[in-house]
């Protein structure tokens, strides 16, 4: 019998922070935590979705995804373990909003005893998660499933942007990306987003609005690489406006693109400055890709890793991210306002700013501002949470 969620005891810590309003709701996992995701339900719920290891099991496998959601003061556990076979690893989960008040999981799975070849996806229906089966893309590629993103459309349905390996038939290409919809019992595939097939394209973020979709991926070799958003019209690809990132032919790594309330899109990632990763966002204005601001969000010169990126109740970016180099890195949240970045919390939000931080997702809307991470406390990574009402 699987114990319920595995959390242990879920609560809010009712004493605030030194920035008045701000709360650390707790919650707990009993076993060490491998990832973190955050984000929202349809109707803009808090919902946290973590991997952690159940040291029991066998070695290779116990790697297990689990979910709560905020109801008011308290956390929800919504279901038991969300595994398509609780005994494999999961890994990079990440949460989306959909229709009502639902809310959807993807991530990667495996068998422990070689590459996770499984990217999967389910939606909690009120009382259960559904099978992930059904929409189950698999690939015998290590790296091939790790390259991918998931959006929904307006029917709830899933859209995922995906890598493919050069192999098979698609060995005279290094690395395509297409669009692949789900019909009810199988997907649709698009052309290929690549500008040039001759170029490796990879880690694609998929948004869409009204029913417009658009994919953000990078092109070109990892070190002389660029950032490009492009719209599927119904019959083929179009680009909007010209390369995205700041510097051309450079260190491109992990696009996040999202749509806000009012349909603007808006994007995220990591780009090399002076040897250092550092987070830059940019707004669609119609026209072209306007930075949010005339340099990097986060603090030039310390590494930047683990973006994420949400929109607040007025429809504002809020981004959240680590720095410093490993073994020191710390939690740092900003939210854009008006015409310049403003840092929330005071400082890092670690719950010990010296201890080692990482994972941090960023989840906001209607009930404010929420961000997750994990923090390495006696040994053992530990779920983190940290609430602006």
């Amino acid at each position: 019998m699987r114990r319920l969620a595995g959390v242990g005891l879920l609560g809010l810590a009712a004493t605030a922070s030194a920035g008045g309003s701000e709360r650390r709701p707790e919650l707990h996992s009993p076993d060490s935590v491998r990832s973190v995701a955050a984000g929202t339900d349809g109707l803009g719920r808090f919902v946290v979705a973590w991997v952690s290891r159940r040291t029991e099991l066998a070695e290779g496998g116990g790697e297990q995804l689990r979910a709560a959601r905020l109801e008011g003061t308290r956390w929800r556990p919504l279901g038991d373990v969300v595994n398509e076979k609780p005994q494999y690893n999961a890994a990079q989960p990440n949460v989306h909003a959909g229709l009502g008040g639902s809310v959807w999981l993807d991530w990667e799975e495996g068998s422990g005893h070689a590459h996770i070849d499984s990217y999967l996806m389910s939606s909690w229906t009120g009382s259960a998660w559904t099978r992930p089966t059904p929409y189950a893309l698999r690939r015998n590629l290590s790296d091939a499933g790790r390259s991918r993103s998931l959006a929904l459309d307006p029917q709830n349905r899933p859209l995922v942007g995906w890598t493919d390996i050069g192999t098979g038939t698609r060995s005279m290409y290094p690395s395509v990306v297409s669009l692949r919809l789900w019909r009810g019992q199988d997907w649709v595939t698009t052309p290929y987003l690549n500008l040039n097939l001759r170029q490796p394209a990879y880690m694609p973020s998929v948004a869409q609005v009204n029913g417009q979709v658009s994919v953000a991926y990078v092109e070109g070799a990892t070190t002389r690489s660029n950032l490009w958003v492009r719209q599927w019209t119904g019959d083929g690809w179009r680009t909007l406006g010209g390369r995205v990132n700041v510097r051309p032919d450079t260190y491109v790594f992990r696009p996040l693109l999202r749509a806000d309330g009012l349909g603007r899109l808006t994007v995220a990632w990591l780009e090399d400055l002076n040897g250092a990763d550092a987070l830059y966002v940019s707004r669609w204005n119609g026209r072209a890709w306007q930075e949010l601001a005339s340099g990097p969000v986060s603090q030039a010169g310390k590494h930047a890793a683990t973006a994420s990126l949400a929109f607040d109740g007025h429809h504002r970016p809020v981004v959240a991210w680590t720095q410093a180099p490993d073994g020191q890195r710390t939690v740092h949240a900003s939210l854009w306002d008006r015409d310049r970045w403003k840092p929330l919390g005071r400082g890092a939000l670690n719950t010990n700013p010296g201890a080692d931080a990482d994972h941090s997702s960023v989840a906001a809307g209607r009930y404010g501002i929420l961000v997750a991470w994990r923090e390495l406390r006696g040994g053992v990574w530990r779920l983190q949470t940290w609430l602006q009402p």
